[in-house]
C-alpha cells in the first residue's frame, strides 16, 4: 500500500518495480521487530550489519580479528559496530523472573535489578493521604465564617503573620476574644480533617 500511495507514473517505472523496495523495506523492518524481544538493530550501519553479518561469516562461532577487520571494511562499518552486533545477534533473551522449575543454578535479572532505595507503596500512600488531607481542609476552611477564616488566613496561613493586637484593631474586639475565635476556628478544622 505505501508503494501504490507514493507511486508517481510520470517517472517510467512500472508499479511491480517500484513496490519490490518497499515489500523488501517492510519485510526487513518485521524481523527486525521480532528478531529479539528488544530492538537489536537501531543504526543504519547496524541494520546493514544485521542483514549481511550471517552471509559473510564463513565459519560457526565468534569471529577472529581478520574477519572482523575484512567484514568492516566489506560492509564500511567501524569493526566495534561488527562485534557489538555479533555479540547481539549471538546473545538470547532472558526471562526477567525466576523460571518455574526448581534447578538450582537459576539466573534472572530480577534477582539483582531490585531497587532497594525506592518504597513506592509508602510513597503512594503518603501522597494519597496528603491529597485527601488538602482537600478536607479546603472543605473546613469553606466551613468558616468570614472573620474566622480570616483570622485564621491572618495568623497561620499569610506569610507576615499578624498578631492579635493587629486584629483585634481591625474587627474592633479585644485580643482576647480574637484568640478565643483563633481557637474555636482550629478547633473546628481538627475536628473536620480528623487528625
Amino acid at each position: 500500500m505505501k508503494a501504490v500511495k507514493r507511486f508517481n507514473p510520470e517517472v517510467g517505472v512500472r508499479l511491480v518495480s517500484f513496490a519490490v523496495h518497499w515489500i523488501k523495506a517492510e519485510i526487513h523492518e518485521y524481523v527486525l521487530r521480532n528478531w529479539r524481544i528488544v530492538k537489536v538493530a537501531t543504526t543504519k550501519a547496524q541494520r546493514k550489519l544485521f542483514f549481511n553479518l550471517r552471509k559473510t561469516k564463513q565459519r560457526l562461532g565468534w569471529f577472529n580479528e581478520n574477519e572482523v577487520e575484512m567484514v568492516a571494511n566489506e560492509l564500511g562499518v567501524s569493526p566495534e559496530d561488527v562485534m557489538e552486533m555479533e555479540s547481539r545477534m549471538t546473545g538470547s533473551d532472558v526471562a526477567f523472573d525466576l523460571p518455574t522449575d526448581d534447578n538450582e543454578e537459576t539466573y534472572s535479572p530480577s534477582l539483582y535489578l531490585e531497587d532497594k532505595t525506592s518504597n513506592f507503596a509508602a510513597e503512594l500512600e503518603n501522597e494519597n493521604y496528603e491529597t485527601q488531607a488538602t482537600e478536607q481542609l479546603t472543605v473546613a476552611l469553606e466551613g468558616l465564617d468570614e472573620r474566622s477564616l480570616d483570622i485564621i488566613k491572618a495568623r497561620w496561613l499569610d506569610e507576615n503573620k499578624a498578631t492579635l493586637q493587629d486584629l483585634a484593631a481591625k474587627y474592633n474586639i479585644s485580643a482576647e476574644r480574637v484568640r478565643q475565635l483563633e481557637a474555636n476556628a482550629l478547633k473546628k478544622l481538627k475536628s473536620a480533617v480528623n487528625f
